[in-house]
């Protein structure tokens, strides 16, 4: 019976042994598990953080490499003299799309996107996310140029972004179009310019395009005219239609200026017979036009055609 006692004591003992330690192995795992999706959870925050502030730095990059864009587009055509789409020349939304991604139009390096193409800027964020063991992948499926308003051009971004935790915690795969817009006529320093005067005056005079503030033409017309404003107007081309001198087609968002013939005498080129509404100025088109009503007297080189006169409360002399 002692013997029995004691083993009963001892059976006892060591299932109470058996149970402190599962329970202590169940406790630590608990927490130690615990502790493991806290660390996972301050990953995922800290890389959808991140992929947020990726997303504002998309569209202040898509606004910085896009107007460079633009600028380029002009020097390649102040280089060349001529159009877009013209000549062996690419089209404007090739040649657009090639500058932002490489920096190159017809495959010439372009000095202004130099260590500045949006290739560059996601390399920079590649770089950038390394140092926060974050593994980030970008693929530019497109890239657009379009014109939806008089005054703003959109540039529309197609990216693919993958991002992974090192430690393959978290991934993360977008799919969308960034798109920001630039006006090209605000700021305060110089612009952009018409393609349509800078090919058509041989780079030699050029016209900024700037909002005109005249807003009663029967007694500003003269100072809308020296100035060379642009005004809205649906029958005239946009913008982005002058990079390619496509002007038989008017446009929702269509600007137009008058052509100040005097500056062209005074750099010594020819003055046309023509209306001097800019598209149909260095257009082909046939219109009925006249010299207008003035005083003191317009010069004889300013005549409008007869679809601008009551737009401009013109009258023929």
């Amino acid at each position: 019976m002692g013997i029995n006692k004691k083993a009963f004591f001892f059976t006892t003992v060591a299932i109470a042994l058996s149970i402190v330690v599962i329970v202590s192995y169940n406790v630590y795992n608990f927490y130690g598990k615990k502790d493991e999706v806290k660390v996972v959870e301050t990953r995922v925050v800290t890389m959808n953080n991140f992929i947020k502030d990726v997303e504002k730095d998309i569209n202040n990059a898509i606004y910085i490499v896009g107007f460079r864009s633009l600028l380029s587009l002009e020097d390649y055509m102040m280089k060349y003299d001529t159009f877009f789409n013209q000549g062996g020349h690419p089209s404007l939304s090739v040649a657009f799309r090639d500058v932002f991604r490489y920096g190159t139009i017809n495959s010439e390096k372009m000095s202004l996107m130099e260590n500045n193409t949006f290739l560059n800027w996601t390399k920079k964020m590649i770089k950038q996310a390394n140092k926060t063991d974050i593994k980030l992948e970008f693929t530019i499926d497109d890239v657009t140029i379009d014109q939806t308003s008089h005054w703003l051009v959109v540039i529309s971004v197609d990216l693919n972004i993958v991002v992974k935790d090192k430690k393959n915690t978290a991934t993360w795969t977008i799919d969308k179009v960034y798109t920001n817009t630039i006006n090209i006529t605000t700021g305060i320093t110089t612009r952009f310019v018409d393609p349509l005067y800078l090919v058509n005056h041989d780079g030699i005079l050029n016209n900024t395009i700037r909002k005109t503030p005249i807003s009663d033409f029967g007694t500003e017309l003269p100072t809308h005219l020296d100035n060379s404003y642009y005004i809205e107007h649906n029958d005239a081309p946009n913008y982005l239609m002058r990079f390619e001198n496509n002007l038989g087609s008017s446009s929702c968002c269509g600007i137009e200026s008058l052509v100040n013939s005097q500056k062209r005498m005074d750099k010594l080129l020819p003055v046309l017979d023509r209306s001097a509404v800019d598209y149909i100025y260095f257009g082909t088109g046939v219109t009925t036009n006249c010299n207008i009503q003035g005083t003191p007297p317009y010069p004889l080189w300013f005549k409008l055609d007869s679809g601008h006169l009551a737009f401009y409360e013109a009258a023929c002399v």
